[in-house]
């Protein structure tokens, strides 16, 4: 079974964007464990809920590069190069032109929030300039990953990755705290973006041949909704514990999160290099669905091994990681791996069914966000508690996701998974 799966298509490219995504996984922890020494838990929550906004703010980086991975995919195959020249030009235009609109709409919406999470003004507009590149970035990216250009890909998110934390560190370090953090930040994002931008440039020098993508938009609906659910589930706990816990508690429980979104982040490769795979062999629905189980099988094993570890020496991973001044927080760790896994689980189940044509009536899952927030309100009095509904709530994803797409596989006549 083992020599099945290291030998498939899946495997190879999910082993080499495995090991690079997982070392700008790493990097970015880094930067974490980093600030977290640095800052202290009060700045340091600070910065975990702005990092969360920016999760929020990369939704339209996932939906838009699964999309244009899609997209690609199909054009690669034909060798259309013309037309995928053409599909990155006009969606590289469109996407500089939301993201400047957007960016000035947060900045006014940067006074209400500033004032309801009690936040410096100026911290929350720095962190909306992410939003400038939040629309261009995944047109790059999904073009690399659409073509099967793993190494290319994990190249330019680890150059990304290096210079966020080399920056922040040398920002913070000369007194800019928070501030420093994300100026290192947005220096990193901007060269990243760079890096891939050139990376496909020989298909840009391609003579461009026009194509009608317009169903891209309706097409592209589910990808946003299901990005949007599972991402907003993923940074809301954060944003929410600002609003229920002090300052220094959010950010004790930040490294809980942090650590727990070691496991969501880690597992990501997996479904980013199935992604493109089966959406290729939709048609061939057996051939898919294989690809799906061995997906399934390595996330699950990665899941089982991070929370046995979190469970087993659970105050050693925080307090090499962070330091003694978060240590008492390692009795919850091993709740935030069970969470994680969950949602970690059901992203992927979610992913496969977009891939493959298979979600519908996909504005349901949208409840999810409804049933988490809704926990959350109810269930804050202790730190325990709060994890506890997350847990349930991620439980619930889990389980609805894997019968909406089972009853899905029944309906195209395929085999249940």
């Amino acid at each position: 079974m083992i020599k099945r799966i290291l030998s498939s298509e899946l495997a190879k490219g999910s082993i080499l964007l495995f090991i690079m995504f997982n070392f700008y996984n790493f990097l970015n922890f880094v930067f974490h464990f980093s600030m977290g020494r640095m800052l202290g838990p009060e700045n340091y929550g600070i910065l975990a809920v702005l990092m969360s906004l920016i999760y929020i703010y990369a939704i339209p980086t996932e939906a838009i590069q699964n999309i244009i991975s899609k997209y690609t995919s199909e054009l690669n195959i034909n060798k259309e190069y013309g037309k995928l020249n053409f599909l990155v030009s006009k969606s590289s235009i469109r996407a500089l032109q939301i993201s400047v609109f957007v960016f000035l709409f947060s900045i006014i919406l940067a006074i209400f929030i500033s004032k309801v999470l009690e936040i410096n003004f100026w911290l929350i507009a720095l962190t909306n300039s992410f939003l400038l590149l939040a629309f261009i970035i995944p047109i790059v990216k999904g073009v690399l990953q659409g073509r099967k250009k793993f190494f290319l890909l994990g190249t330019g998110m680890i150059i990304e990755a290096v210079l966020k934390l080399a920056f922040a560190i040398l920002f913070v370090f000369i007194g800019f705290e928070v501030f420093g953090a994300m100026i290192g930040l947005l220096i990193g994002s901007s060269i990243g973006f760079a890096f891939c931008f050139y990376c496909n440039k020989d298909i840009l020098d391609k003579q461009r041949e026009k194509i009608h993508f317009g169903g891209a938009y309706k097409n592209g609906l589910p990808y946003f909704v299901v990005i949007f659910t599972i991402y907003i589930i993923l940074s809301l706990d954060i944003i929410m514990a600002k609003l229920f816990f002090t300052p220094e508690i959010v950010g004790k429980y930040a490294v809980l999160s942090m650590l727990g979104k070691i496991i969501f982040f880690g597992t990501l490769a997996i479904s980013k290099t199935m992604f493109p795979l089966t959406s290729e062999k939709k048609d061939s629905p057996k051939d898919s669905i294989i690809l799906f189980k061995k997906s399934f099988l390595i996330v699950l094993i990665l899941c089982l091994l991070a929370t046995f570890a979190y469970f087993l020496i659970p105050e050693l991973i925080i307090k090499t990681l962070y330091g003694s001044g978060y240590v008492d927080m390692s009795k919850y760790l091993v709740y935030s791996g069970i969470s994680l896994s969950f949602l970690s689980l059901s992203n992927l189940i979610l992913i496969y069914g977009l891939s493959t044509n298979k979600i519908r009536n996909y504005y349901y899952i949208i409840v999810f966000l409804f049933i988490e927030i809704t926990l959350l309100v109810l269930f804050h009095s202790t730190i325990l508690e709060y994890i506890l509904a997350i847990i349930t709530s991620n439980i619930v994803i889990f389980i609805c996701s894997f019968l909406f797409l089972r009853n899905n596989e029944h309906k195209y006549n395929n085999p249940g998974i």
